[in-house]
């Protein structure tokens, strides 16, 4: 019959349980512990999962295609030009001081420490991350050049720092707190030293993200228009230098982890069950569709904290920063 049938689809009968994973925070929005708790969640996933999703240098962020159209030129290539455009747009030499915030596993932290020997203090809230990048930066020779540090963005000490870097950071920030992490950034940098922000964007009027994202996924996610954030950006007294849109190469990022996924599904369900995996592969098909129609879009912004004189001098022009990368 046909209520036989219904019944049989889940048309019909009892509500479905919904899946498990859901995101249960307690405490006030963006206290230090909450967000713990909101970065544990997603980050903690496990680093085999990532591993299994991410290119080797475990670069969770959108990736830089300067040749998307060669078959020979990966993921992992695209992720390379990525924190080798932020290094070049920060103008890092050896000895320069690098704060980066929200660190993740470390691909622009030990970019900058082994390509352009820079200094670099990391911060994340992951226990996962800081260990792996503690032991990544041990592996890979500079120990030295690495301090990494378990700590929310609110607690980081000292100044005097050349350059900082949030990529993909500032999303989990907050709203309401985003003009102190702004204003955070500005002091912890010397009069002309710079900031690379790498963050995600959502329309005034074509919202992404949305429930799912939030229960999910990525719990206390704030985006907002572009201009909006270079605003607070200035109003915290930094000077706006460029702002550059890689929308577009948030699809064919995206598009290139699910191909992981699907690739490596077996070990997907294997290590974190079947409705993770569901849940996870629903989420980069969305994610895909949001970039590519426009409803999100990512971008970077280089800004400037300027001298007491106004003075905020770059050290290099565009043109430093697109020449083609020679693999080391």
């Amino acid at each position: 019959s046909s209520a036989a049938l219904a019944l049989r689809l889940g048309a019909a009968g009892p509500r479905p349980r919904r899946p498990d994973g859901r995101a249960r925070l307690t405490g006030s929005l963006h206290s230090a512990s909450r967000d713990r708790a909101a970065i544990s969640h997603h980050y903690d996933l496990s680093n085999d999962f990532y591993a299994l999703l991410l290119d080797e240098s475990m670069a969770y962020s959108c990736a830089y295609w300067t040749r998307p159209d060669d078959p020979a030129y990966t993921l992992a290539d695209a992720q390379r030009d990525k924190v080798e455009l932020i290094c070049r747009k920060l103008g890092l030499g050896p000895g320069d001081r690098l704060l980066d915030v929200g660190c993740g596993w470390g691909s622009l932290t030990l970019h900058a420490a082994k390509e352009h020997k820079a200094r670099v203090t990391a911060v994340t809230l992951s226990r996962a991350q800081h260990a792996f990048v503690t032991d990544r930066a041990a592996r890979e020779g500079v120990a030295d050049l690495v301090d990494v540090q378990l700590r929310h963005w609110r607690h980081i000490e000292g100044g005097g720092y050349d350059a900082a870097s949030a990529v993909e950071m500032g999303e989990h920030v907050g709203d309401a707190e985003y003009p102190a992490f702004a204003a955070k950034l500005h002091d912890a940098l010397r009069p002309e030293g710079r900031v690379l922000i790498q963050q995600m964007s959502r329309g005034a009027q074509a919202p992404g993200g949305g429930a799912f994202i939030e229960t999910y996924i990525a719990p206390d996610m704030h985006m907002r228009p572009v201009g909006r954030t270079v605003d607070l950006l200035e109003a915290a007294g930094l000077e706006a230098r460029s702002v550059e849109s890689i929308r577009e190469h948030y699809a064919t990022t995206i598009d290139a982890w699910r191909a992981n996924l699907e690739r490596r599904w077996n070990e997907v369900e294997e290590l974190v069950g079947p409705t993770t995996g569901r849940v996870w592969r629903l989420y980069l098909a969305g994610a895909s569709i949001a970039f590519s129609e426009r409803r999100m879009g990512v971008d970077q912004i280089l800004a400037v904290r300027p001298t007491r004189e106004g003075t905020s001098a770059m050290p290099h022009t565009p043109a430093d920063w697109y020449a083609p990368v020679t693999p080391s």
